[in-house]
């Protein structure tokens, strides 16, 4: 009886030990994915280990030296691919060099790319990953998000897919991979992790954006953190502007703090109009409040055309004006081109109501051509 018992153990031991040994892992992979598809979402296994799992696995294949591996996580956003044209056809997954290539081919045989679409509300993403083996050494060289709500087909290069990873461990090893990866390869794990629900992500961005990194990763940084439009990316990007960033990084922290229409991002551009020392970021800062046409806007515009000394910085405020609403900027061009002591603004003042169609501006130059 004890032999049995013995033997029924091993039995079961070995079972258990080939079903962890199978690239499937006795499941069913998801039905978005076709093709080459090889499971591999042990629940006992963190993201690292079914990393090494995938490649052992390839490496039993002997069949090339490029592979992909994949794993859904929450996103802040909606993430929608598409083409210029609806098709229920899947996107074909395939390496071009060191790039993921998703594409579907038309009735005219034509390739077509995808473009992205975000809107508000919390899914799950996809994540896609290309590995080379170099002398026998693993190294990812291309990532690529997908949408869950399109199919996709692996006819050449196989995926290996890892399952749902908690978007503290996918920040976490996507960390590591921008912190050792050139240039192009940090640009795009910006995007991505700026793409996962949480808090962490803000404090990647702000290292992104005060690191010693390319000027294009630096930029990216800003540009997402804009993108979260609350309290903690707008005092995040006040102190990436207060620490000295330089004027191509201040020109997107300035396009970055008009995409949010809080009350403090206002007076922080405010601020930049009036105070910068570089006179091209304070017209910048000065554009995009005539953008917003708040009350607090309208203020310091009339300001800086009253009271600024760099004609160009006048310049650009009386344009700015000049794309408010109706009701706000014909007043205030009409105003300035009676009254202001500098011919040059007078005559810009003009040019921009001459732009305006309304029965005020008619009047105005009825009133000066006729000099009633």
């Amino acid at each position: 009886m004890r032999g049995m018992r013995k033997n029924i153990c091993i039995a079961a031991t070995v079972a258990l030990l080939s079903w962890f040994a199978s690239p499937l892992f006795g499941q069913e992979a998801p039905g978005f994915l076709k093709g080459k598809v090889h499971l591999l979402d042990a629940a006992n296994l963190t993201l690292a280990q079914k990393f090494e799992a995938a490649e052992k696995e390839f490496k039993k294949l002997k069949s090339g030296e490029a592979y992909l591996s994949g794993y859904t996580f929450l996103s802040r956003h909606k993430f929608h691919t598409c083409g210029d044209w609806q098709s229920k056809e899947p996107f074909r997954a395939t390496v071009e060099g060191n790039k993921i290539k998703l594409h579907r081919v038309s009735n005219l045989r034509k390739k077509a790319g995808e473009t992205v679409e975000k809107e508000e509300g919390k899914e799950p993403v996809g994540i896609l990953f290309l590995h080379r083996l170099s002398e026998n050494k693993r190294k990812i060289v291309d990532v690529q998000m997908m949408d869950l709500d399109q199919s996709y087909e692996f006819e050449q290069e196989p995926v290996y897919w890892l399952g749902n990873a908690a978007n503290e461990e996918s920040i976490g090893f996507l960390e590591g991979l921008f912190d050792s990866g050139n240039s192009e390869m940090q640009k795009t794990l910006v995007f991505v992790i700026s793409a996962h629900d949480g808090q962490r992500p803000y404090d990647f961005l702000r290292r992104a954006a005060l690191g010693n990194y390319s000027g294009e990763v630096k930029e990216s940084a800003v540009f997402w953190l804009g993108n979260y439009k609350d309290e903690k990316s707008l005092a995040h990007l006040k102190e990436i502007l207060r620490k000295g960033a330089d004027s191509e990084l201040k020109e997107h922290i300035v396009f970055a703090l008009q995409l949010s229409d809080q009350k403090e991002a206002v007076e922080e551009l405010i601020n930049i109009a009036k105070n910068d020392g570089n006179h091209d970021i304070r017209k910048k800062a000065i554009f995009w409040l005539g953008q917003k046409a708040s009350k607090e806007s309208v203020k310091t515009l009339k300001d800086v055309v009253e009271g600024a000394e760099d004609t160009d910085v006048k310049d650009s405020a009386v344009f700015a004006i000049s794309q408010l609403p109706k009701d706000k900027s014909v007043p205030m061009l009409i105003d300035i081109a009676r009254t202001n002591k500098s011919p040059s603004l007078r005559k810009k003042a003009i040019f921009w109501l001459g732009q305006l169609d309304s029965e005020q501006t008619l009047k105005f130059f009825e009133e000066i051509l006729l000099k009633k």
